[in-house]
Formats: C-alpha cells, sequence, structure tokens
C-alpha cells in the first residue's frame, strides 16, 4: 500500500450537496457490494469532444506548453471561462489501494479503488458553482472517473456544491480500476472549460 499522509489544511467549507455532477459505478458486476446511502454524487466521463485526444497521455516532450504536470502535494491555478472563476486546487496525498470504512462494500471481482485527498480554494473574485470533472490515468493511457464509496478509512469524501470567495472544500476522490492497472497521473478539469483546454495534472 502507498500512501502519503495529508498535510493541515485550513478549515474546510463543505457545503453538501454533490460533486462534479450526479454519477454512480455503473455496469457493477455481480456480488459488488451497495453503496452507503450516505455517500455523495460523482461525476463519470460522459464523452466529451476530446476524450481520446487527452494531452496528459501524451509523450511529456509533445504535450501542449498549457498542461501543467505538479505531484503530490503541490497546488495548481484552475481559470474557468467564466470571469471570476478561479481555483487553488492540492492533491494532498494518494492512496492504493484505498478501503471503505464500511467492511462488506467492496470494489467488484477484479477491480481495486484507488483514492486522492483534494483540496479547493476559491481564489477568484465571485462565487464558484460546481466543480469540474477528475480522472486519473494509467499507464496504459486510459482514464478513470470518479466513483461513489462513501467514507474511507483514510478520511471522508469530498462533498461539493458551491465556494464562496476565500472558501475552501476539501475531501477524497475515489477512482475504480482493474487490479492490473497502474495510476500514473491525477486530473482536474473545470467545468466550464473546452474540452482539455484547462485544469491541471499531477504526478503519483
Amino acid at each position: 500500500m502507498r500512501c502519503l499522509s495529508v498535510p493541515a489544511l485550513a478549515g474546510a467549507a463543505l457545503i453538501p450537496l454533490l460533486l462534479l455532477g450526479a454519477t454512480g459505478c455503473s455496469g457493477e458486476s455481480e456480488g459488488a457490494a451497495v453503496a452507503p446511502a450516505a455517500a455523495p454524487a460523482v461525476p463519470i466521463d460522459d464523452g466529451a469532444p476530446g476524450a481520446d485526444e487527452d494531452p496528459a497521455a501524451l509523450p511529456r516532450e509533445v504535450r501542449p506548453a498549457a498542461v501543467k504536470e505538479a505531484h503530490v502535494g503541490d497546488s495548481v491555478r484552475v481559470r474557468g471561462r467564466e470571469v471570476g472563476r478561479h481555483l487553488q486546487v492540492v492533491l494532498a496525498a494518494f492512496v492504493d489501494p484505498a478501503v471503505s470504512v464500511e467492511p462488506n462494500f467492496v470494489p467488484p471481482a477484479g477491480k481495486r479503488w484507488v483514492a486522492a485527498s483534494m483540496s479547493f480554494v476559491n481564489v477568484g473574485g465571485a462565487s464558484y458553482g460546481a466543480l469540474g470533472r477528475m480522472w486519473a490515468h494509467d499507464s496504459a493511457g486510459k482514464r478513470h472517473p470518479v466513483v461513489r464509496t462513501g467514507e474511507l478509512t483514510t478520511g471522508k469524501p469530498l462533498v461539493f456544491d458551491s465556494l464562496e470567495v476565500g472558501e475552501r472544500a476539501e475531501g477524497w476522490v475515489v477512482f475504480e480500476i482493474p487490479e492490473s492497472a497502474r495510476i500514473v497521473r491525477v486530473q482536474y478539469q473545470d467545468a466550464n472549460m473546452q474540452a482539455n483546454s484547462g485544469g491541471g495534472f499531477w504526478a503519483v
């Protein structure tokens, strides 16, 4: 198990509702446990244009200059298309595998969970609405969306509706991946950005 400690962060302004648009695990395998009712809604990869042209999947030497790849603990400024939409985003920790506090809630056969501890601070000049989308990218170039799991042994899930200027939201997001997959980076993309035109990437 690879686990990095979460640095101390300022008080969270967690406004319960949803994380990045509602979804859950689709195509759940036989025998998979049912998610706890308290788990927040999460996003899926909706096949947006450019999904097959992800710049983070390109070799480092040919990636567009706008693609910034940080590391665990690094802060990335994400600017949305709307005036005043600015987030300071930190990947505080990454764990593999991730484990639910519910003993009987586990990934389906052949899958495992990995999780990222994320911190979002509104550093813009206006209220920030719903979050964008997040993926975990594996070494084969495939990206995996966030799934619903509820609370982990490492902490509570990220719950985000909107942030006023100066407010912070933080928590864990979980990705379900094949047992054989190796995750190499985590991506966040602003909800109002065109596909692959903005966001942050963290190597893990």
